[in-house]
């Protein structure tokens, strides 16, 4: 078990060797798996109008807060995602948070929390025909194509575990949650993709 316990500055998966499981005759192809490795994830709690904040963000990460619920924005390899009306998640590449957090720290934004949870969270994406079909095993949002859109994000369960699911693409999530709870995550959908054919990667 000593390769499954969160390690300072690693990835919460990376005890996690590769696995895979060929595509069974009838699979539209195999789901793809991959651990996204070190990823700074900055939860921020403010006010969605915050004008100091918006364009405190419009400098360091390239986009401003999303103001309709259940939406993320995108600015390169970096998002901030809606999870409530006064809390987002920014994503951003390893080694960002302390720069970003930094640009954040301004006395005349008023009330606002920024927290560093990067060791807190783990990240995998999962991409192909079947991800949707694998994902709706085990959660009870509804992931039809006219409805989970990309762009879209969600807090729900994924069996026992809570997560926040973002639609990247059409055929592509990313799945966020408790570093503690990625191992268990992963062998739940691998389980829940054996039957379309799956490929874990890991960092």
């Amino acid at each position: 078990m000593a390769s499954l316990q969160n390690v300072h500055g690693a990835s919460a998966l990376h005890g996690i060797a590769a696995a895979s499981s060929p595509p069974p005759q009838g699979s539209r192809g195999a789901v793809v798996m991959r651990d996204t490795g070190l990823l700074d994830k900055i939860n921020l709690r403010c006010d969605a109008g915050n004008t100091v904040i918006n364009e405190a963000l419009s400098r360091v990460v390239g986009t401003r807060l999303p103001a309709e619920p259940n939406r993320f924005h995108v600015s390169g390899n970096r998002r901030i995602a809606w999870l409530g009306p006064d809390e987002w998640i920014i994503l951003a590449e390893n080694g960002s948070a302390d720069t970003i957090t930094a640009g954040l720290d301004l006395p005349e934004a008023g009330h606002v929390a920024v927290n560093n949870g990067s060791d807190a969270l783990g990240s995998i994406i999962l991409e192909g025909e079947h991800t949707r079909d694998a994902l709706a095993k085990h959660c009870a949002l509804d992931f039809h194509p006219t409805v989970f859109t990309p762009g879209i994000v969600q807090q729900s369960l994924l069996s026992h575990a809570g997560v926040t699911i973002m639609c990247l693409d059409d055929n592509a999530f990313q799945i966020i949650g408790r570093s503690s709870f990625m191992p268990y995550i992963v062998a739940l959908l691998k389980d829940a993709m054996i039957e379309y054919g799956y490929e874990f990667q890991p960092a």
